[in-house]
Protein backbone atom coordinates (compact mmCIF):
# COMPACT_ATOMS: atom_id res chain seq x y z
CA UNK A 1 0.00 0.00 0.00
CA UNK A 2 1.21 3.43 -1.22
CA UNK A 3 2.18 6.20 1.53
CA UNK A 4 -0.54 8.52 0.66
CA UNK A 5 -3.26 6.51 2.68
CA UNK A 6 -0.89 6.94 6.09
CA UNK A 7 -0.90 11.13 4.91
CA UNK A 8 -4.35 11.19 4.56
CA UNK A 9 -4.54 9.48 7.82
CA UNK A 10 -2.45 11.69 9.84
CA UNK A 11 -4.17 15.15 8.33
CA UNK A 12 -7.49 13.15 9.48
CA UNK A 13 -6.35 13.40 12.69
CA UNK A 14 -4.70 16.55 13.08
CA UNK A 15 -8.22 18.12 11.93
CA UNK A 16 -9.36 18.48 16.02
CA UNK A 17 -6.02 20.75 16.22
CA UNK A 18 -6.72 23.06 13.04
CA UNK A 19 -9.99 23.30 14.67
CA UNK A 20 -9.03 25.10 17.57
CA UNK A 21 -7.93 27.54 15.36
CA UNK A 22 -10.43 30.72 14.61
CA UNK A 23 -11.99 29.16 10.83
CA UNK A 24 -12.57 31.70 8.53
CA UNK A 25 -15.67 34.20 8.84
CA UNK A 26 -18.94 32.47 6.96
CA UNK A 27 -18.74 35.95 4.57
CA UNK A 28 -15.00 34.46 3.00
CA UNK A 29 -16.74 30.75 2.30
CA UNK A 30 -19.90 32.75 0.66
CA UNK A 31 -17.43 35.19 -1.54
CA UNK A 32 -15.67 31.59 -2.83
CA UNK A 33 -19.06 29.61 -3.58
CA UNK A 34 -20.85 32.28 -4.66
CA UNK A 35 -18.86 32.35 -7.83
CA UNK A 36 -20.39 29.60 -8.92
CA UNK A 37 -23.72 31.94 -9.79
CA UNK A 38 -23.33 32.92 -13.21
CA UNK A 39 -26.25 34.35 -13.75
CA UNK A 40 -28.41 36.46 -11.72
CA UNK A 41 -31.74 38.09 -12.74
CA UNK A 42 -34.47 39.96 -11.67
CA UNK A 43 -38.17 38.36 -12.17
CA UNK A 44 -39.13 40.32 -15.10
CA UNK A 45 -36.19 38.59 -16.76
CA UNK A 46 -35.45 35.29 -19.18
CA UNK A 47 -33.80 33.59 -16.73
CA UNK A 48 -33.81 34.23 -12.59
CA UNK A 49 -30.41 32.33 -11.69
CA UNK A 50 -27.87 29.85 -13.68
CA UNK A 51 -25.72 28.12 -11.26
CA UNK A 52 -22.71 25.83 -11.96
CA UNK A 53 -22.90 22.97 -9.75
CA UNK A 54 -21.07 19.88 -8.80
CA UNK A 55 -19.39 17.65 -6.38
CA UNK A 56 -16.16 15.98 -5.24
CA UNK A 57 -16.69 13.04 -2.69
CA UNK A 58 -13.60 10.56 -1.97
CA UNK A 59 -12.63 8.24 0.69
CA UNK A 60 -9.72 5.91 2.41
CA UNK A 61 -11.49 3.04 3.38
CA UNK A 62 -9.78 -0.29 4.75
CA UNK A 63 -12.35 -3.26 5.88
CA UNK A 64 -11.03 -6.70 7.00
CA UNK A 65 -13.61 -9.85 6.86
CA UNK A 66 -11.58 -12.60 8.85
CA UNK A 67 -7.96 -13.21 6.40
CA UNK A 68 -9.81 -11.18 3.47
CA UNK A 69 -8.73 -7.18 3.54
CA UNK A 70 -9.21 -4.41 1.29
CA UNK A 71 -7.90 -0.68 1.55
CA UNK A 72 -6.98 2.08 -0.35
CA UNK A 73 -8.72 5.63 -1.53
CA UNK A 74 -11.52 5.71 -3.43
CA UNK A 75 -13.01 8.68 -5.60
CA UNK A 76 -16.72 8.41 -5.46
CA UNK A 77 -18.20 10.68 -7.19
CA UNK A 78 -16.93 13.39 -9.63
CA UNK A 79 -19.80 15.50 -10.68
CA UNK A 80 -20.55 19.03 -12.77
CA UNK A 81 -23.25 20.33 -14.32
CA UNK A 82 -25.41 23.47 -14.44
CA UNK A 83 -28.96 24.25 -12.89
CA UNK A 84 -31.71 27.43 -13.57
CA UNK A 85 -34.11 28.36 -12.81
CA UNK A 86 -36.25 31.03 -15.87
CA UNK A 87 -39.69 32.16 -16.59
CA UNK A 88 -40.05 32.74 -12.84
CA UNK A 89 -41.68 29.11 -12.71
CA UNK A 90 -39.01 26.78 -14.90
CA UNK A 91 -36.17 25.02 -13.33
CA UNK A 92 -33.94 22.76 -14.90
CA UNK A 93 -30.64 20.53 -13.68
CA UNK A 94 -28.59 18.46 -15.56
CA UNK A 95 -25.31 17.27 -13.52
CA UNK A 96 -22.92 14.50 -15.23
CA UNK A 97 -20.91 11.91 -13.35
CA UNK A 98 -17.32 11.16 -14.09
CA UNK A 99 -14.79 8.12 -13.84
CA UNK A 100 -11.52 10.34 -12.41
CA UNK A 101 -10.26 7.40 -10.46
CA UNK A 102 -10.16 5.25 -13.38
CA UNK A 103 -11.57 7.27 -16.80
CA UNK A 104 -12.00 4.36 -19.26
CA UNK A 105 -14.32 5.53 -20.00
CA UNK A 106 -14.10 9.20 -17.96
CA UNK A 107 -17.99 9.78 -18.35
CA UNK A 108 -19.82 7.74 -16.00
CA UNK A 109 -23.30 8.51 -16.68
CA UNK A 110 -25.93 11.43 -15.89
CA UNK A 111 -27.21 12.00 -12.65
CA UNK A 112 -29.41 14.71 -12.54
CA UNK A 113 -31.01 15.32 -16.42
CA UNK A 114 -34.88 17.17 -15.38
CA UNK A 115 -37.28 20.33 -16.10
CA UNK A 116 -39.87 21.56 -13.82
CA UNK A 117 -42.72 23.77 -13.75
CA UNK A 118 -43.81 24.86 -10.51
CA UNK A 119 -47.34 26.30 -11.17
CA UNK A 120 -47.83 27.86 -7.46
CA UNK A 121 -45.50 27.88 -4.39
CA UNK A 122 -47.32 24.92 -2.83
CA UNK A 123 -47.01 22.09 -6.19
CA UNK A 124 -44.52 21.09 -8.57
CA UNK A 125 -44.19 18.70 -11.94
CA UNK A 126 -41.03 17.16 -12.88
CA UNK A 127 -40.15 15.33 -15.84
CA UNK A 128 -36.58 13.62 -16.47
CA UNK A 129 -33.99 11.50 -14.70
CA UNK A 130 -35.19 12.27 -11.06
CA UNK A 131 -34.53 11.10 -7.56
CA UNK A 132 -37.29 8.61 -6.58
CA UNK A 133 -36.77 9.60 -3.13
CA UNK A 134 -37.60 5.75 -1.40
CA UNK A 135 -36.79 5.29 2.33
CA UNK A 136 -35.47 7.70 4.20
CA UNK A 137 -31.61 7.15 2.99
CA UNK A 138 -32.86 7.12 -0.39
CA UNK A 139 -34.79 10.53 -0.07
CA UNK A 140 -31.47 11.92 0.87
CA UNK A 141 -29.00 13.53 -1.26
CA UNK A 142 -25.56 12.40 -0.92
CA UNK A 143 -24.80 16.12 -0.13
CA UNK A 144 -26.42 16.14 3.00
CA UNK A 145 -26.09 12.08 3.79
CA UNK A 146 -24.52 12.10 7.65
CA UNK A 147 -23.40 8.78 6.97
CA UNK A 148 -20.62 7.67 4.35
CA UNK A 149 -23.00 5.36 2.61
CA UNK A 150 -26.70 5.01 2.45
CA UNK A 151 -27.47 1.97 4.57
CA UNK A 152 -28.75 -1.64 3.44
CA UNK A 153 -32.16 -0.88 3.41
CA UNK A 154 -31.55 1.89 0.99
CA UNK A 155 -29.49 -0.42 -1.46
CA UNK A 156 -31.76 -3.26 -1.16
CA UNK A 157 -35.28 -2.57 -0.45
CA UNK A 158 -34.44 1.14 -2.14
CA UNK A 159 -33.61 1.91 -5.54
CA UNK A 160 -29.58 1.09 -6.39
CA UNK A 161 -30.09 4.43 -8.44
CA UNK A 162 -30.56 7.84 -6.87
CA UNK A 163 -31.93 8.94 -10.15
CA UNK A 164 -34.42 7.55 -12.60
CA UNK A 165 -36.21 8.49 -15.78
CA UNK A 166 -39.87 9.73 -15.08
CA UNK A 167 -42.34 12.08 -14.29
CA UNK A 168 -43.46 13.06 -10.87
CA UNK A 169 -46.09 15.58 -8.78
CA UNK A 170 -45.42 16.85 -5.60
CA UNK A 171 -46.52 19.65 -3.18
CA UNK A 172 -48.12 20.19 0.12
CA UNK A 173 -50.75 21.97 2.03
CA UNK A 174 -49.91 23.13 5.90
CA UNK A 175 -48.43 20.14 7.47
CA UNK A 176 -49.16 17.50 4.68
CA UNK A 177 -47.04 17.02 1.90
CA UNK A 178 -47.17 14.46 -0.92
CA UNK A 179 -45.51 12.94 -3.74
CA UNK A 180 -46.23 10.78 -6.72
CA UNK A 181 -44.92 9.55 -9.91
CA UNK A 182 -44.24 7.02 -12.57
CA UNK A 183 -40.49 5.79 -13.86
CA UNK A 184 -39.17 3.36 -16.14
CA UNK A 185 -37.64 0.03 -14.40
CA UNK A 186 -34.74 -0.42 -16.54
CA UNK A 187 -33.07 -1.61 -18.18
CA UNK A 188 -30.34 1.14 -17.40
CA UNK A 189 -27.62 2.87 -19.21
CA UNK A 190 -25.65 6.01 -18.69
CA UNK A 191 -28.83 8.30 -20.43
CA UNK A 192 -32.16 7.81 -19.47
CA UNK A 193 -32.36 4.09 -20.37
CA UNK A 194 -34.16 1.63 -22.77
CA UNK A 195 -37.60 1.88 -21.93
CA UNK A 196 -37.65 -2.20 -22.50
CA UNK A 197 -38.86 -2.85 -19.30
CA UNK A 198 -41.36 -2.39 -16.10
CA UNK A 199 -42.71 0.67 -15.02
CA UNK A 200 -42.55 1.78 -11.08
CA UNK A 201 -45.63 3.66 -9.92
CA UNK A 202 -44.55 5.48 -6.75
CA UNK A 203 -46.47 7.41 -3.76
CA UNK A 204 -45.01 9.38 -0.93
CA UNK A 205 -47.36 11.18 1.75
CA UNK A 206 -46.34 12.34 5.40
CA UNK A 207 -47.05 14.55 7.84
CA UNK A 208 -44.90 17.58 10.01
CA UNK A 209 -46.45 17.04 14.08
CA UNK A 210 -43.54 19.17 15.45
CA UNK A 211 -46.14 21.45 17.19
CA UNK A 212 -48.07 18.92 17.99
CA UNK A 213 -45.54 17.05 19.88
CA UNK A 214 -43.19 20.31 20.82
CA UNK A 215 -40.33 19.77 18.85
CA UNK A 216 -38.30 21.95 16.18
CA UNK A 217 -38.57 19.43 13.11
CA UNK A 218 -40.72 16.06 13.42
CA UNK A 219 -41.92 14.36 10.07
CA UNK A 220 -43.58 11.12 9.58
CA UNK A 221 -44.07 9.87 6.04
CA UNK A 222 -45.10 6.47 4.45
CA UNK A 223 -43.47 5.35 0.70
CA UNK A 224 -44.83 2.89 -1.56
CA UNK A 225 -44.22 1.55 -4.93
CA UNK A 226 -45.72 -0.77 -7.28
CA UNK A 227 -43.46 -2.42 -10.07
CA UNK A 228 -44.48 -4.08 -13.33
CA UNK A 229 -43.23 -7.75 -13.68
CA UNK A 230 -40.20 -7.77 -16.83
CA UNK A 231 -36.99 -9.60 -17.10
CA UNK A 232 -35.59 -6.54 -18.47
CA UNK A 233 -36.18 -5.06 -14.73
CA UNK A 234 -33.02 -4.58 -12.53
CA UNK A 235 -30.65 -4.99 -15.51
CA UNK A 236 -28.48 -2.24 -17.39
CA UNK A 237 -25.34 -0.65 -16.54
CA UNK A 238 -23.30 0.77 -15.37
CA UNK A 239 -25.76 0.64 -13.11
CA UNK A 240 -29.08 -1.19 -13.03
CA UNK A 241 -32.19 1.50 -11.56
CA UNK A 242 -34.21 -1.14 -9.04
CA UNK A 243 -34.15 -4.20 -8.02
CA UNK A 244 -37.06 -6.58 -9.15
CA UNK A 245 -39.26 -6.04 -6.54
CA UNK A 246 -43.17 -6.37 -7.13
CA UNK A 247 -43.64 -4.05 -4.39
CA UNK A 248 -42.41 -2.29 -1.34
CA UNK A 249 -43.49 -0.12 1.55
CA UNK A 250 -41.39 2.13 3.78
CA UNK A 251 -42.66 3.89 6.98
CA UNK A 252 -40.12 6.38 8.48
CA UNK A 253 -39.73 9.70 10.63
CA UNK A 254 -36.73 12.43 11.21
CA UNK A 255 -37.39 14.12 15.01
CA UNK A 256 -34.88 16.70 15.85
CA UNK A 257 -35.14 18.60 19.28
CA UNK A 258 -32.06 20.74 20.62
CA UNK A 259 -28.71 18.85 19.12
CA UNK A 260 -31.00 15.52 18.73
CA UNK A 261 -32.15 14.10 15.41
CA UNK A 262 -33.60 10.79 15.30
CA UNK A 263 -33.52 8.82 11.91
CA UNK A 264 -36.29 6.17 11.94
CA UNK A 265 -36.76 3.33 9.11
CA UNK A 266 -39.21 0.61 8.49
CA UNK A 267 -39.21 -1.43 5.46
CA UNK A 268 -40.50 -4.40 3.46
CA UNK A 269 -40.87 -5.52 -0.30
CA UNK A 270 -42.65 -8.27 -1.99
CA UNK A 271 -39.82 -9.57 -4.59
CA UNK A 272 -40.67 -10.75 -8.41
CA UNK A 273 -39.16 -13.98 -9.48
CA UNK A 274 -35.97 -14.72 -7.86
CA UNK A 275 -35.88 -11.75 -5.51
CA UNK A 276 -36.28 -12.30 -2.33
CA UNK A 277 -39.07 -10.53 -0.24
CA UNK A 278 -37.11 -8.82 2.52
CA UNK A 279 -38.21 -6.46 5.61
CA UNK A 280 -35.85 -4.57 7.95
CA UNK A 281 -35.38 -1.53 9.88
CA UNK A 282 -32.77 1.90 10.48
CA UNK A 283 -32.68 3.51 13.86
CA UNK A 284 -30.07 6.28 13.32
CA UNK A 285 -29.13 8.88 16.33
CA UNK A 286 -27.42 12.06 16.30
CA UNK A 287 -25.93 14.49 18.33
CA UNK A 288 -24.21 17.79 17.53
CA UNK A 289 -21.96 18.75 20.26
CA UNK A 290 -21.49 22.30 18.49
CA UNK A 291 -21.77 23.77 15.44
CA UNK A 292 -18.84 22.36 13.90
CA UNK A 293 -18.82 18.81 15.17
CA UNK A 294 -21.38 15.84 15.08
CA UNK A 295 -21.71 12.24 16.39
CA UNK A 296 -23.95 9.74 14.13
CA UNK A 297 -24.53 6.05 15.40
CA UNK A 298 -26.48 3.65 12.90
CA UNK A 299 -28.16 0.29 13.64
CA UNK A 300 -29.66 -1.58 10.81
CA UNK A 301 -31.32 -4.60 10.07
CA UNK A 302 -32.55 -6.87 7.36
CA UNK A 303 -33.88 -10.54 7.13
CA UNK A 304 -34.71 -11.91 3.78
CA UNK A 305 -37.25 -14.84 2.99
CA UNK A 306 -35.01 -16.78 0.43
CA UNK A 307 -31.38 -17.69 0.86
CA UNK A 308 -28.81 -14.86 -0.85
CA UNK A 309 -31.29 -12.06 -0.82
CA UNK A 310 -29.53 -9.75 0.63
CA UNK A 311 -26.59 -8.01 -1.39
CA UNK A 312 -23.49 -6.02 1.06
CA UNK A 313 -23.67 -2.48 1.00
CA UNK A 314 -20.02 -0.85 -0.93
CA UNK A 315 -16.89 -1.65 0.81
CA UNK A 316 -18.32 -4.69 2.30
CA UNK A 317 -18.75 -5.86 -0.97
CA UNK A 318 -14.74 -5.69 -1.71
CA UNK A 319 -14.14 -7.95 1.00
CA UNK A 320 -17.16 -10.46 0.53
CA UNK A 321 -19.67 -10.15 -3.15
CA UNK A 322 -21.25 -13.15 -1.67
CA UNK A 323 -24.78 -12.72 -0.72
CA UNK A 324 -26.95 -13.66 2.48
CA UNK A 325 -30.30 -13.93 4.25
CA UNK A 326 -29.56 -11.83 7.44
CA UNK A 327 -27.69 -8.90 7.90
CA UNK A 328 -27.01 -6.06 11.02
CA UNK A 329 -24.96 -3.29 10.98
CA UNK A 330 -23.26 -0.86 13.63
CA UNK A 331 -21.84 2.74 12.36
CA UNK A 332 -19.83 4.79 14.66
CA UNK A 333 -19.53 8.18 12.49
CA UNK A 334 -17.89 11.47 13.65
CA UNK A 335 -18.66 14.32 11.22
CA UNK A 336 -16.67 17.93 10.86
CA UNK A 337 -18.41 20.86 8.71
CA UNK A 338 -16.53 23.66 7.58
CA UNK A 339 -18.92 25.24 5.58
CA UNK A 340 -22.27 23.12 6.66
CA UNK A 341 -22.43 20.18 4.25
CA UNK A 342 -20.81 21.83 1.27
CA UNK A 343 -17.37 21.25 2.70
CA UNK A 344 -17.11 18.39 5.33
CA UNK A 345 -14.85 15.88 6.76
CA UNK A 346 -16.44 12.18 7.70
CA UNK A 347 -14.83 9.36 10.10
CA UNK A 348 -16.71 5.77 10.27
CA UNK A 349 -15.94 2.86 11.93
CA UNK A 350 -18.45 0.01 11.42
CA UNK A 351 -19.42 -3.69 12.09
CA UNK A 352 -21.24 -5.69 9.49
CA UNK A 353 -22.42 -9.28 10.32
CA UNK A 354 -24.11 -11.10 7.27
CA UNK A 355 -25.63 -14.61 8.09
CA UNK A 356 -25.24 -17.10 5.36
CA UNK A 357 -27.78 -20.21 5.04
CA UNK A 358 -26.57 -21.56 1.72
CA UNK A 359 -23.26 -21.54 3.35
CA UNK A 360 -21.96 -20.38 -0.36
CA UNK A 361 -19.57 -17.68 -0.04
CA UNK A 362 -21.62 -15.18 1.83
CA UNK A 363 -20.98 -15.19 5.60
CA UNK A 364 -19.71 -11.76 6.23
CA UNK A 365 -18.59 -10.68 9.71
CA UNK A 366 -16.09 -8.01 10.00
CA UNK A 367 -14.41 -4.32 10.71
CA UNK A 368 -14.43 -1.48 8.34
CA UNK A 369 -12.78 2.11 8.84
CA UNK A 370 -13.40 4.80 6.11
CA UNK A 371 -12.42 8.82 6.10
CA UNK A 372 -14.13 10.92 3.84
CA UNK A 373 -13.86 14.03 2.26
CA UNK A 374 -17.19 15.88 0.82
CA UNK A 375 -16.96 19.47 -0.93
CA UNK A 376 -20.21 20.48 -2.99
CA UNK A 377 -20.87 23.95 -4.83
Amino acid sequence: MSSQPFIFLLLAAALPVFAAAPTPAPSAYDALWDKAVLLKGSKDDTFQELRFIGREQFDYYAFRNGDQTDSGWANRRSRVGLKGQFLQDWSFSTEFDFNLGAPHPLFNKVTDGYIRWSPGPETAWTLGRQGVRFTLDGSTSSLVLPTIDRSAISNNIGMIEESIPGLTFEGDRGKWFYRAGVFTAGSANAYFGRFDAGTIGFVSTGWHFDEQWGLEKAFVRLDGFFQSNDPQNGTGLPQQFSRNHDHAASLNGQFTQGPWTLNVDFAASIGNGTQSDLKGFEFEPIYNLNEDWQLVFRYTYLQSKLANGIYPIRYESWVNAGHGDRYQEYYFGLNRYFYGHKLKWMLAVEHGAMHDSAADGGAYSGWGFTSGFRVSW
